[in-house]
């Protein structure tokens, strides 16, 4: 194998990766962002003539936004169920003596 090939190879599997690290970044920085632009894509795709297309566009459909129990709105309606402790925790700074 000579070397430029190998590199060719390489270049890629890192761009891929950069790829898919800025996408998760994304969505988890710019979570209403990326279901709007993933909903246009999908949509897009559901527009154009080929099946094999509008399937790829159904599958990339993100899920409704639901509210209310049950949607994902919250983390529980103090129903006593498996509602999981907040995510944030409060910081108590202490003035050295």
């Amino acid at each position: 194998m000579s070397g430029a090939h190998g590199l060719w190879w390489q270049y890629l599997v890192i761009g891929a990766l950069v790829a898919a690290s800025l996408l998760f970044m994304l969505r988890k920085l710019a979570p209403a962002f990326s279901w709007r632009s993933q909903a246009g894509l999908a949509t897009w795709l559901l527009r154009r003539r080929g099946a094999h297309w509008q399937a790829l566009g159904r599958r990339l459909l993100p899920p409704a936004k639901a509210g209310g129990c049950g949607g994902g709105a919250c983390d529980g309606c103090g129903d006593g169920g498996d509602a999981f402790p907040p995510l944030e925790q409060k910081i108590q700074f202490h003035r050295r003596r």
